[in-house]
């Protein structure tokens, strides 16, 4: 995935030519002769360049680092500042150029008069380096088997495969590529522009069925998404008001896949499968903002509304390409996809008292969902047989209503209470939903407590409760489920919860140490299957130790558990089996920042992490399910020392060790109808070490000036 030799050259001339670049715009006319020659006092820059090493190819070591590949790196980073007495200003930023994580960043502008930005950055997403593939084209739209590929009833049948398969990396990366620019017309107009656009290219594991026989297969992935926003703001002392717009679209080059079918089939004309992918769509959206403060009483008012259209119009794929099940013409070209959206929200805020606050606010929101509708009377099964019936493509909207309002009094200078509540309205529009109304109260109170300036404790507990209109059974019915069943998302629910948050300074050592707790119980009561109850409590603490001037510390812990209980049946009738889920997750660190004499700094951090996920069932013969279970050490450690005044050497060792257990990867017998890629849990032991020398272009002082 590296050009590494050209990386390298356009990095080693990227940092010397921005800041040459840089020194120019000064002074046209001068001419670089040296670099110890002195730079004018108004420009001061940094430049990086060194090497690296890694020890270990690992996809997840390398997610969103670019450090994946077993082998040495390059290391260049610069940056740097101009600004003249006239008010002119030019930054630049160059990072990580040789890794595919880089990033440039150049942003100028005259004060009180324009300002602007233009910037790129990749984020490359490893997923998996231990999947391999008997597909050939991997990342087109045609998957191709090998010409002696021996199809089989089931994996086993497939006595070519083991020869047949090939290592491949499975990830993108998404480059992005902006400009954004502020004008000012004066001391109260505003004109403001924001242009994004993201690439992204690679390819992502995708399951395709043909009959009772499912192959995970890998789709391409090339597309890009434009957004742009336009601003003109106009603001007083007193008041303001802008006028937006916003727009996003989402193009792509792989609609859809098309793979052969590797499992022998008696299905006729199954050799071939064929899947649409994620489709191009539009979105326009027009705002107006406006607030006033300084009204009496402390008052601040703001009101938002903005309404917006999305649309999709990417032609229909045919009912199936097997060319032995007939059928009737598609009724309708494409969606012909058209989704309105409103919103508006006002919100105050005032003090009327020196002692009391208040804030309230009200939103509306809405999705009206226009999309065209029409029966298919010609539906296929995984391109396999034919459908009975003719469905209608559903369409769903929502109109969303929310009234919050909170008030906090100071009862005494170190005592204050606070109350607030919330209450939300949710009524689902469109094609007929099991629940198509609910309403949500939420009520809570907050204390604060803070005796002295070292000590204080805010503590903060409510209760909230869902109710749902009705639950429609017979739409459940139509869709094939268990009358009985409740979705987790409409069901009733009711939930206490309550924070407590703690946070100690003990200025004589000087020590700060905080704390906190969370817990919440919810409560499924009116739900005879679904999910029944579940618990999630967080509680961490942070020290943080000044030891002396040069020399700090801090210690970091928590745990965060989400626990949940469900009730099934296997019958289609009452409940006859339970199930239980525990999701644990501890997260510990530990770092020292310290100067070690006049020329050397040292910056060690540690971090343990630790997650394990257990599910139970009970009433059926299942038992447990493996333990999934994670385990992460890391340590990293930066040495920089100083060379003399500019010039600078800085070391990093960086140790990192991760263990994984999936019983959904590994650890379970063959299904012989999914032929899968194989991917393995994340498992690796990486040690990277980088050695740069930083040169610093500060400009030097002028005489009688500090």
């Amino acid at each position: 995935m590296k050009n590494r030799s050209l990386v390298l050259s356009l990095a080693v001339a990227s940092c010397l030519a921005t800041a040459g670049a840089a020194k120019a715009a000064e002074n046209p006319a001068a001419e670089w002769t040296c670099s110890k020659c002195p730079f004018a006092t108004n420009y001061e820059a940094t430049a990086d360049i060194g090497g690296a090493y890694v020890d270990e190819s690992s996809a997840k070591f390398g997610d969103y680092t670019g450090l994946d590949d077993e082998g040495g790196y390059v290391l260049a980073d610069a940056e740097g500042r101009y600004a003249s007495e006239s008010g002119y200003t030019l930054n630049y930023e160059l990072t990580d150029l040789g890794l595919e994580s880089r990033a440039i960043r150049l942003e100028g502008g005259r004060q009180g008069a324009y300002d602007f930005g233009l910037f790129y950055d990749r984020v490359p997403h490893y997923i998996w380096d231990t999947t391999q593939t008997p597909f050939r084209n991997v990342g087109s739209q045609q998957l191709n088997l090998p010409s002696n590929w021996v199809f089989g009833g089931s994996t086993s049948g497939m006595t070519s495969l083991d020869a047949d398969l090939h290592d491949v990396d499975v990830g993108f990366n998404r480059d992005r590529y902006g400009a954004v620019g502020r004008y000012f017309w004066g001391e109260n107009l505003v004109f403001a522009v924001d242009f994004r656009r993201d690439e992204r290219s690679g390819i992502r594991s995708q399951f395709g069925a043909i009959g009772g026989t499912s192959t995970q297969l890998l789709k391409p992935i090339d597309d890009a998404t434009d957004r742009w926003s336009a601003t003109v703001r106009y603001r007083t002392d007193r008041w303001f008001a802008e006028f937006g717009y916003f727009g996003s679209f989402y193009d792509t080059k792989a609609p859809w896949l098309r793979w052969e079918n590797p499992f022998a089939t008696a299905i006729p004309g199954t050799e071939d499968g064929r899947m649409a992918l994620s489709p191009d769509n539009d979105y326009n959206e027009f705002a107006l903002t406006a607030g006033m403060h300084g009204l009496p009483g402390n008052t601040t008012l703001s009101f938002t509304a903005a309404t917006g259209k999305g649309t999709q119009d990417a032609s229909f794929l045919p009912y199936t390409i097997n060319p032995d099940i007939g059928t009737q013409a598609l009724p309708m070209a494409n969606l012909h996809g058209d989704v309105a959206v409103t919103r508006a929200d006002f919100t105050i805020t005032s003090r009327p008292l020196a002692k009391l606050r208040m804030r309230g606010s009200v939103t509306y929101d809405e999705r009206e969902n226009d999309s065209k509708q029409a029966a298919f009377d010609s539906m296929v099964y995984t391109d396999s047989f034919p459908m009975t019936g003719d469905p209608v493509n559903p369409v769903y909207g929502y109109e969303r209503f929310r009234v919050l309002g909170s008030a906090d009094y100071a009862i005494f200078d170190q005592l204050s209470a606070g109350l607030g509540g919330e209450y939300r309205e949710l009524k689902r529009t469109g094609t007929e939903q099991e629940v198509s109304q609910e309403n949500l109260l939420d009520g809570w109170g907050r204390i604060e407590y803070r005796p002295s300036g070292y000590l204080g404790i805010v503590a903060r507990g409510g209760a909230l409760e869902r109710d749902p209109d009705r639950y429609d059974v017979t739409v459940a019915d139509e869709l094939g489920q268990n009358p009985l069943l409740r979705k987790y998302n409409m069901a009733y629910l009711y939930r206490s919860y309550g924070e407590l948050v703690a946070n100690l300074a003990l200025g004589s050592l000087p020590l700060t140490l905080s704390a906190n707790g969370y817990y919440a119980d919810d409560s499924y009561t009116k739900s005879e299957i679904g999910l029944r109850s579940g618990i999630n409590y967080r509680y961490g603490l942070d020290l943080s130790w000044a030891i002396n001037e040069k020399v700090s510390a801090y210690l970091s812990g928590g745990q965060d558990s989400i626990q949940s209980r469900q009730l099934g049946s296997s019958s289609f009738s009452t409940s006859d089996w339970r199930g239980r889920i525990e999701d644990t997750f501890d997260t510990y660190g530990m770092g020292v920042n310290a100067q070690l004499g006049e020329k050397t700094t040292l910056e060690l951090d540690y971090t343990y992490a630790k997650g394990d996920s257990q599910t139970t069932i009970l009433g059926v013969d299942a038992g447990a399910f493996p333990a999934v279970t994670s385990k992460l050490n890391s340590l990293r450690a930066d040495v920089e020392y100083a060379l003399n005044e500019r010039l600078g050497l800085a070391f990093t060792w960086w140790w990192e060790k991760f263990d994984s257990k999936d019983w959904a990867l590994t650890g379970v017998d063959t299904l012989p109808n999914v032929l899968s890629l194989g991917a393995d849990p994340y498992d690796y032991d990486v040690n990277y070490l980088a050695l740069s020398l930083r040169y610093s272009f500060a400009p030097k002082a002028e005489e009688g000036k500090e």
